[in-house]
């Protein structure tokens, strides 16, 4: 009885928070998208609830949707950008790390399809559930002047996103460089063999790297932020030399 009434109490904790965390701003700031919560103890496991997180992976969409978004993306720039995305999920997950990094990498992606080449056909399959209108809003949405070096076309680096955030996921969860560099080029020579349109692309493997030098500073504080690592200057140096030693199995 004690512990169905302390689940209770939790979750009635949890949802006057979210609902306070759902109040508009009047005092019409952008400060507050970079600003980590203090979450209640234990808090975070309510997303693990599967309602919960589709609820918030819809959030985080929209968020990219919002014209607050867009607002930060013009004040801020697109490094920044990124941070008030990752702390985002953050605030929506109760500091639940992995999670919001899963909710990231989800709400990144930047096809609404994705095709797999097969002798003699091909299929496709959906990566996401949102109207064409809602997609295609926040795809223009996403931040992808992420690099001195990013195209200068509209599209620019927005899918290394979802690179980025893929690969500090599996490196957190795994606590280990090693497992998501693995994974990582797997994908990459993947997409390349089975994937309609892929190609093997060394900036994808940079955007990979940068990933989990962020999920393996997650694992010390979990309040580090994505642009500390969305340096090019610091992954051209070490990614050569890490990316062999990893593939060869001395990660």
């Amino acid at each position: 009885m004690r512990g169905v009434l302390a689940i209770i109490f939790m979750f009635v904790c949890f949802s006057a928070r979210t609902l306070s965390q759902q109040t508009p701003d009047k005092s019409d700031t952008l400060l507050p998208y970079f600003q980590f919560d203090n979450p209640l103890p234990l808090a975070c496991l309510f997303v693990y609830f599967p309602p919960f997180f589709i609820q918030y992976g819809m959030e985080l969409k929209s968020f990219i949707r919002s014209d607050a978004y867009r607002r930060i993306r013009q004040r801020f720039g697109d490094g920044r950008a990124v941070d008030a995305l990752y702390i985002r999920a953050m605030q929506m997950t109760n500091n639940n790390t992995a999670i919001s990094l899963l909710l990231s990498t989800v709400a990144s992606l930047d096809h609404r399809i994705v095709g797999i080449k097969i002798p003699m056909f091909q299929l496709f399959f959906p990566l996401s559930n949102e109207s064409s209108e809602d997609f295609n809003k926040r795809v223009q949405n996403l931040p992808s002047r992420l690099y001195s070096d990013s195209p200068s076309d509209s599209r620019g680096d927005r899918d290394k996103l979802q690179h980025f955030f893929g690969s500090a996921l599996l490196t957190y969860v795994f606590e280990s460089r090693g497992s998501a560099l693995r994974v990582g080029e797997f994908i990459e020579r993947g997409e390349d063999a089975f994937i309609i349109d892929g190609i093997l692309d060394d900036r994808d493997r940079r955007a990979n790297f940068q990933g989990q030098e962020f999920g393996l500073a997650l694992l010390e504080n979990n309040r580090r932020l994505p642009s500390e690592f969305l340096i090019s200057q610091i992954a051209s140096k070490k990614l050569s030399v890490v990316s062999e030693s990893a593939c060869s199995g001395v990660w």
